[in-house]
Formats: structure tokens, C-alpha cells, sequence
């Protein structure tokens, strides 16, 4: 497993946002021509997407700009305007992963249990 992958799956491991129970979106993230990882919320948790899953959107940017947004020093809407992050596909799946993309402390309920 590339060190980003394990990265992003321990990032959104037990993250959960209530406002998005009941959205099933796929997103992928490009850190470079090697390194993508395909992400998911389900129900309003994240996680790994399923090999093959099809994706609403893809999100481009380098670890260094990734880290920026998850310690919440970029905010990711701002790091597309300005072209820091490439998006393709699906903006208001894009912008649904900010969730996942910030620091926080949200857990699925079952975690908090």
C-alpha cells in the first residue's frame, strides 16, 4: 500500500457527517501520475471506495496541498479557484469531500458508542 493511500484510508477512516446520511458519492484523488486513491461516502461515512467504483468526481493536487486543506491551512474550495486543485467531474461531489478533507473530529455513530 503507497504511503498516500494508507494516509487518506487512516484519514477517513470513521469519519462521518450527518448532513450527507443518505448520499452515496465517489471521488478520486490524483497526488500524482502514480499515486490515486478513490474515495467514498456512504450514508455519511467515508471510506476506500470498492475496486471499480465509478466515480461522480476526481480531485488533482500534490500531498503538499492535500495536507494543507486536511490541517485546515487551505480550504479546498479556495485551492481549486486558485488552481492548486484540478478538479473534473462533479463540483458539488467535490465539495461534499471537503468534510473528509478537514480536520475534525466526526465520527460514525457506531464510533462514538
Amino acid at each position: 500500500m503507497s504511503p498516500a493511500r494508507k494516509l487518506i484510508q487512516d484519514l477517513a477512516a470513521g469519519r462521518y457527517d450527518a448532513r450527507l446520511r443518505g448520499t452515496r458519492k465517489v471521488c478520486a484523488v490524483q497526488l500524482s501520475d502514480d499515486e490515486r486513491v478513490v474515495v467514498e461516502i456512504a450514508d455519511g461515512s467515508f471510506g476506500i471506495a470498492s475496486e471499480g467504483a465509478i466515480e461522480d468526481c476526481q480531485l488533482s493536487c500534490s500531498l503538499d496541498d492535500f495536507l494543507r486543506i486536511f490541517r485546515g491551512e487551505q480550504n479546498l474550495i479556495t485551492a481549486i479557484m486558485q488552481g492548486r486543485v484540478g478538479v473534473r467531474g462533479d463540483l458539488g461531489a467535490a465539495q461534499m469531500f471537503q468534510s473528509v478533507f478537514s480536520s475534525g473530529d466526526q465520527q460514525a455513530p457506531e464510533a462514538t458508542r
